[in-house]
């Protein structure tokens, strides 16, 4: 029960927040397309250039950095930080969706605003209007004005600010990246946007996916691994502490065994019954353990993600597979073994 419950607390959490940044980064997102050019970026007159192209809407540019807030987490001074985005105010609606709950994004502009996070702001107890002491990328320290809270955090992060903001405080200060809605979604407006940015060396339009508002790139397929590497291994110790466990029990119970067979009892009958004890240790264990990691990770996915915990199916089929050929080996093979050299003849 206690190897469920560690195993699905540590792999759902994760999977939980994963899931519900995926899912808030794709509700944020409203353009059809995104421009990204070489390493060195975007000019900044790039996206006004693709504005102008015939069937586009709006078009956002967007730049990357990071800042770090200072405050109090359980009476204790603590530094965090967080990546941003630096966008320019016009036009972001069409294209960038982060459902504000307060304010407007349309003040998002100048060097001294910045839209919050709702949960982070309540937890800095903060609102529109008041004021957030940052450290912006080159290390400096502005206090800005919040013109806007907004529920979508987990997808496009904590902060989100004025591109002018962030541009004199990075090392990089061209757009990573362009946002681009258009009328129709046709390939006709994205060659005439790809147009419009032809003058531009080494930029590309192509379709705009989730993976280009989130504010970290999603887990490689490396980190998941180490991610699952890491809880099987310690996993797996505690499977072998059950087996040691259930291979005593079983060994203590020859006796009960050999009553069995004078009884009447035969081979066959003994082992049915060792079986449906495995199968009823092994669910048991699985639904205990279930039920035991439910508790926190609902505490957790609720307060955090606004959804119920997720753990993938292939993961938790897995874990049930390991725990029943734990349960077998621990009951079914010294049963059996052990009771061979009575249970092979009549008493």
């Amino acid at each position: 029960m206690l190897v469920v419950a560690f195993v699905c607390v540590q792999l759902a959490a994760a999977s939980t927040l994963e899931r519900a940044s995926d899912r808030q980064a794709a509700a944020a997102l409203r353009a059809d397309l995104v421009a990204t050019g070489p390493a060195a970026g975007l000019p900044a007159d790039a996206a006004q250039a693709v504005r102008k192209a015939p069937g586009v809407q709006a078009a956002t540019g967007v730049l990357r950095s990071s800042v770090v807030l200072a405050h109090r987490e359980m009476g204790d001074p603590t530094l965090d930080r967080f990546p941003v985005l630096g966008v320019t105010a016009d036009q972001l609606p069409a294209t960038l969706d982060p459902q504000v709950t307060a304010g407007d994004l349309a003040d998002l502009t100048g060097r001294g605003t910045v839209a919050v996070g709702k949960d982070r702001a309540a937890d800095l107890d903060i609102g529109t209007g008041d004021t957030v002491k940052l450290r912006l990328g080159d290390g400096t320290e502005v206090r800005l004005r919040v013109v806007a809270l907004y529920g979508r955090a987990l997808g496009i992060g904590e902060f989100m600010l004025p591109r002018e903001a962030l541009a004199g405080h990075v090392s990089a200060p061209p757009d990573q990246q362009i946002l681009i809605r258009t009328a129709d979604g046709g390939s006709a407006s994205a060659a005439a946007a790809a147009r419009a940015l032809s003058p531009y060396t080494g930029v590309q339009v192509r379709t705009a996916t989730a993976d280009d508002v989130r504010i970290a790139p999603p887990s490689s397929d490396q980190d998941d691994a180490l991610v699952i590497i890491g809880v099987g291994v310690i996993g797996g110790f505690a499977l072998l502490a059950v087996i040691s466990t259930l291979s005593l029990i079983t060994v203590g119970r020859r006796p009960e065994f050999r009553l069995l067979r004078m009884v009447g009892a035969g081979r066959r009958q003994v082992r049915r019954m060792l079986v449906l004890e495995t199968g009823l240790v092994a669910v048991a264990g699985l639904a205990l353990g279930t039920l035991v990691a439910a508790i926190p990770l609902v505490a957790f996915a609720v307060s955090t993600a606004g959804s119920v915990p997720y753990l993938p199916p292939v993961q938790y089929g897995v874990l049930a597979l390991a725990v029943t050929v734990a349960a077998g080996a621990g009951t079914m093979w010294p049963g059996s073994s052990g009771g061979r050299f009575v249970l092979g003849r009549r008493v």
